[in-house]
């Protein structure tokens, strides 16, 4: 204040006031402190001495019990109190060295009676915490000295002690990040596409038009493979197994623990191809003793070196790539793929726009559904939109150059739709595939060309996916006769259908909330859906056809379709229908990947139909009332039909769901319904677009793949087999991820995860076939410890049915009946098979895993 400005207000009275009551309570505050009595040890009150006042008085006590760092999160455990009682424990910083990594709340605090019992303070029960904290992205690796201090409520300060283990931290080295090119390249990739769309919708047209966009979206791809970017969640594996070094640099996002099939087995799977003895073999002897046939591998796949793998696009880059840029094809080839496939379709069959058509492709690849299986929803679905893209545009060819290019189009992606190797999706997408495609042919029948261009395009197509399929059939058909034979999936039980929850077809509206949530009651993968919009959609077509009292042939087989896929999901269907149609293979709960196509097919129909409605509408208020009306109550019913689903589900999934959210997804899929019933489409198409990525994109982590990946060196250099240079075969106990870990860095393991059930490996142990019920399945093979086995040495069994464990007596078992060279293990099973003769210590880290080396012969 200055003196002028203090002048004036002193010459004012009633402007001192305000001034002069906060004075007093200064004064009042700091004459009558607030009491600060701290009990000693022994649990009596005991007010501090007095002390200069360059010695502050601690204001409270506490102790870290523990301090561990994994996936870069620093986890401290201990307890802390104020000697005040009548002051919370509110504020802690945490200092590594010099840099403080941590300012905010301690969390809530948990009980700890055993503080209670060592300094007999009662009120100290409530004073356990845990608090995980990310280190920061700029910290460097080497060991820190941990710094602890605590504020209370009234400014009171003190350090926490340290107990011995936590008083340095040590922090991993091989934490790479990103580099500034790196970066570079991801921010282009993302911004191209988009802007150049922005910018088209902005001019009414792009600098180049739909080819600009396509070649802004190749560019995308281009530089997110360059880049060695990846969504993947295979750091999971990488960190965790303990074992390998990897020079893989995370960057933002979460990976997921839920997408085990992807980081734990397929795409492990396909890294092990690169380094196996015979690159790129049918058969990777890195995997069981005899070896697995990787042809069998489904979904994304996993590269080979035979004619097959032409129809394996997703494993192309294992071929000429790097192993950073190899598995950043693999991750991204899926989503692309379906977007561009989705896209030209959407163009060719409604004659839209470009811009619009590519916001209603985004639906498909970018789906929660997608997303949270990995993007192995947009890959099935590629290849038979693709194909049904070509048979059109074979049709439609009026020289023999175009009809010949689309049959090999259509060929080589109908081979490359078998290879996906999932029935559970396959056939239902063939069956919309090729029904919408009869329709959409049916109405170009006029436009349609039959001659000797489409003969010959038609014959290249058979020849084409035939010879695709006979290599790959050459190579597998052992392997895949042995797999129609498992109990587990080649004779499963049929699928009646009729066993989905009723509040399936909601789910997606809740996936911003649930698709973060895990529980015993869900979890992503299964909570991940898509926007459903069938009852306002429903309602647009009667609208449609009491307008135009006319049926749309592709419309009829879509509903027609939707409503059958919707019968075997709620109600079911007779054996004999579901033997006939081979829906029998079709779990009804995973159903999402077809409906949410034919769903964006409908949103494509009613975008080309949108301008009709419009014009109907204009013809009188009336009309426009009505329809106001009619979307009114469609909106209003459709918001009750979501509310009415999501409280059926479970109550702990419900309360994931606060109220305001709950009004929130209400809300915006009534206006959803509002929009498409009054014609409005593409305003509804934009906002499920955008409301689509708001919610799976976040779900993916982002980081670059791992150029090299190997073991660490003290196990690399125990792993020799004596007397050649065949890779090492180890069996691995009780350790998940070692059996995917050790194969990617060229290691031969017993027990691995087989699509192709290892026969011959089980004969060996059970020659008169005894559990073949048991072991004939697809399998996660286990080797656990067994000490109670009494007489028998081994056990075999299966706990699902989709694993099959080899329960081994610790001491007893000769491991050199699996054919193992060693044996590896944590620390604590280590301890069991000490004493086991037929074994010898070769090495341990002391903290993780212990290798023995399995003696010939008990010498």
């Amino acid at each position: 204040m200055s003196p002028r400005s203090f002048l004036f207000t002193a010459t004012q009275p009633h402007r001192l006031l305000p001034a002069m009551f906060v004075l007093c309570i200064w004064l009042a505050v700091s004459l009558f402190p607030a009491s600060s009595h701290a009990r000693d040890a022994r649990g009596e009150l005991d007010v501090p001495a007095a002390s200069s006042p360059s010695t502050p008085q601690a204001a409270g006590k506490g102790f870290v019990d523990k301090a561990e760092v994994r996936d870069g999160v620093l986890t401290l455990q201990g307890w802390a109190a104020a000697y005040n009682p009548s002051v919370y424990v509110t504020l802690v910083e945490i200092w590594l060295g010099d840099q403080r990594i941590y300012r905010g709340r301690l969390g809530f605090l948990m009980n700890r009676p055993d503080v209670v019992e060592s300094t007999k303070q009662a009120l100290w029960l409530n004073s356990g915490f845990h608090l995980p904290v990310r280190l920061p992205q700029d910290i460097s690796s080497g060991t820190f000295p941990l710094r602890v201090q605590i504020t209370n409520g009234d400014g009171g300060r003190f350090e926490l002690d340290l107990s011995e283990s936590a008083r340095q931290v040590q922090i991993p080295a091989g934490e790479r990040k990103p580099s500034m090119k790196a970066k570079l390249a991801l921010a282009l990739a993302a911004l191209l596409p988009v802007a150049y769309l922005l910018v088209a919708f902005a001019r009414r047209e792009g600098v180049a038009g739909a080819r600009g966009f396509v070649a802004m979206v190749l560019a995308s791809f281009v530089l997110l493979v360059a880049g060695g970017w990846s969504g993947s969640s295979l750091p999971l594996l990488l960190d965790r197994a303990k074992i390998l070094q990897h020079d893989g640099a995370n960057f933002i996002g979460k990976a997921q623990e839920v997408r085990r099939d992807e980081w734990l087995i397929v795409t492990p799977l396909a890294m092990s191809q690169a380094v196996e003895p015979n690159w790129l073999s049918s058969v990777n002897p890195l995997h069981g003793v005899y070896g697995q046939n990787m042809n069998v591998v489904g979904m994304s796949g996993a590269p080979t070196l035979g004619l097959e793998a032409i129809a394996k696009p997703a494993s192309w880059g294992f071929f000429a790539l790097d192993l950073k840029r190899a598995l950043a094809w693999h991750w991204w080839f899926p989503f692309f793929a379906c977007f561009l496939a989705v896209w030209a379709v959407l163009r060719c069959w409604f004659a839209l726009d470009w811009r619009k058509a590519a916001v209603l492709a985004v639906l498909v690849p970018g789906s929660a559904y997608s997303v949270g299986w990995s993007g192995w929803p947009a890959y099935v679905s590629f290849f038979p939109v693709l194909a049904a893209w070509a048979a059109v545009r074979l049709f439609l060819a009026e020289n023999k150059v175009g009809a010949a290019f689309w049959g090999l189009v259509l060929g080589w992606a109908a081979a490359g739709f078998v290879l996906v190797l999932y029935p559970g999706w396959q056939i239902p997408l063939a069956y919309l595939m090729a029904l919408l495609t009869l329709a959409q042919l049916w109405q170009m029948r006029a436009q349609m060309n039959w001659g000797v261009a489409q003969a010959i395009g038609v014959v290249l197509a058979a020849l084409v996916g035939g010879a695709l399929l006979a290599a790959w059939w050459s190579d597998a058909q052992e392997a895949i006769r042995a797999l129609g034979q498992t109990v587990y999936p080649g004779q499963r039980s049929m699928e009646l259908g009729g066993y989905v929850e009723p509040w399936h077809l909601s789910k997606g509206l809740a996936n911003l909330v649930t698709l973060y949530e895990s529980s015993q009651w869900s979890i992503p993968s299964d909570a991940a859906g898509s926007l459903y919009l069938l009852i306002p959609l429903a309602v647009a077509t009667v609208l449609r056809f009491t307008i135009t009292r006319s049926v749309d042939a592709f419309v009829a087989v879509l509903w027609l379709f939707i409503a059958f896929v919707l019968i075997h999901m709620f109600v079911g269907i007779p054996a004999w229908l579901a033997r006939a149609t081979l829906w029998g293979k079709v779990p009804a709960f995973r159903l999402d990947v077809v409906l949410a196509l034919a769903q964006v097919f409908l949103l494509g129909h009613f975008l080309k139909e949108a301008s009709a409605l419009k014009q109907w509408s204009d013809g009188s208020r009336l009309r426009v009332s009505v329809l106001q009306v009619l979307g009114a109550a469609t909106a209003v019913g459709f918001a009750w039909f979501n509310w009415h689903c999501l409280t059926m589900m479970p109550v702990p999934m419900q309360d994931w769901l606060n109220p305001a959210v709950f009004a929130l997804v209400l809300a915006g899929a009534a206006w959803l319904a509002y929009l498409l019933v009054r014609g409005q489409v593409w305003n509804a198409v934009a906002i499920s677009a955008a409301w689509t990525l708001a919610v799976s994109l976040p779900f993916n982590p982002l980081q670059q793949a791992p150029q090299h990946v190997q073991l660490v060196p003290e196990l690399q250099s125990a792993l020799k087999r004596p007397g050649g240079s065949v890779p090492a075969r180890v069996a691995v106990v009780n350790e998940d991820l070692w059996v995917s870990a050790l194969p990617i860095s060229g290691v031969s393991v017993v027990n691995s995860f087989f699509y192709d059930p290892p026969l011959k490996f089980w004969r060996d142990l059970d020659p008169e076939g005894k559990l073949d019920q048991v072991y004939n399945r697809y399998q996660f093979m286990q080797i656990k410890l067994e000490p109670k086995l009494a007489a028998a040495d081994f056990q075999i069994t299966s706990p699902r049915m989709d694993a099959v464990t080899l329960s081994v007596q610790p001491e007893r078992f000769d491991f050199a009946k699996v054919k193992a060279d060693f044996v590896l293990a944590n620390v604590q099973d280590a301890e069991q098979l000490k004493g086991n003769t037929h074994l010898q210590l070769e090495k341990t880290d002391g903290a993780n895993w212990t290798l023995f080396r399995v003696l010939a012969d008990g010498k």
